[in-house]
């Protein structure tokens, strides 16, 4: 199957993105990647729920993001689409996600990870990692059970704890098979998609990103009739080859066009 869309894509206007990361050096990119369909994901915390959870996030506001869409709609270029969403996150106060149902509909798509550890969790629960996977368990069903679950598009690199101290494949091979199921079947019936992020895969070979812990995870939401989606988490715009293995991941988990995302068709 090839893989022509990317829904997981930093503007320069997320923080922890770079210069590079243009609008216009997005399109060049993925037009030597053979994309059609782009996602614009920025982080994003909405100042509405009342409170910010920290200042990472206190710039990154609907005033912040939103010039972003008058931007795509004054580019219509025939060969790709463009979608304006953002990267919400979990909201550790409230055990939802840090946006509004109102604020929510103005986006065309929504994604939200469960694995920003290093932001919305304590640093004690690093250790023992059994506490680091409860965490994640239960930020997942927060974010799925969520007021706003309705406008979530896909769970965001699920359990792939970014910036770990250690290699977070280990949390990912400590979670049982039948949690898993249990997890995405709930997201199944919600109707909400499991992010397939490449960013890690990067430096991995075909026959490492094969045996890697995330693959486990990939098949049993596939299993349980989850939708998929591929984003390559860019944050620079600059390489080309970001995307190296979606087309083997997609081959490998046996992907069909109904496998996937209703937005990516």
């Amino acid at each position: 199957m090839k893989i022509t869309h990317d829904f997981h894509i930093h503007t320069n206007l997320s923080l922890c993105a770079v210069e590079t990361a243009t609008v216009a050096n997005y399109i060049e990119r993925s037009r030597k990647m053979g994309l059609t369909k782009l996602g614009f994901a920025d982080h994003f915390w909405d100042e509405t729920v009342g409170y910010c959870l920290n200042d990472f996030y206190k710039p990154q506001n609907w005033e912040h993001v939103q010039v972003l869409r008058a931007e795509l709609e004054a580019l219509k270029p025939d060969d790709l689409q463009f979608y304006f969403g953002c990267e919400a996150e979990y909201d550790p106060v409230n055990r939802g996600v840090g946006i509004t149902e109102e604020t929510a509909e103005k986006f065309d798509f929504m994604i939200v990870p469960n694995s920003h550890t290093h932001m919305v969790m304590p640093r004690e629960l690093y250790q023992p990692y059994e506490k680091h996977i409860d965490f994640m368990i239960q930020a997942y069903k927060d974010i799925i059970e969520s007021p706003v679950s309705k406008y979530i598009t896909a769970m965001a690199h699920p359990f792939e704890a970014v910036c770990c101290p250690y290699d977070n494949q280990i949390l990912i091979n400590m979670i049982s098979d039948d949690c898993f199921k249990r997890l995405f079947d709930r997201t199944a019936e919600k109707g909400i998609a499991v992010e397939i992020n490449v960013a890690g895969m990067q430096r991995m070979s075909q026959e490492q990103v094969a045996e890697c812990a995330q693959m486990r995870m990939f098949r049993l939401a596939k299993e349980c009739g989850c939708k998929m989606i591929f984003g390559s988490d860019d944050h620079a715009a600059v390489q080309s080859d970001v995307y190296k293995h979606t087309d083997f991941v997609a081959n490998l988990l046996g992907l069909k066009e109904e496998n996937m995302a209703e937005i990516t068709r």
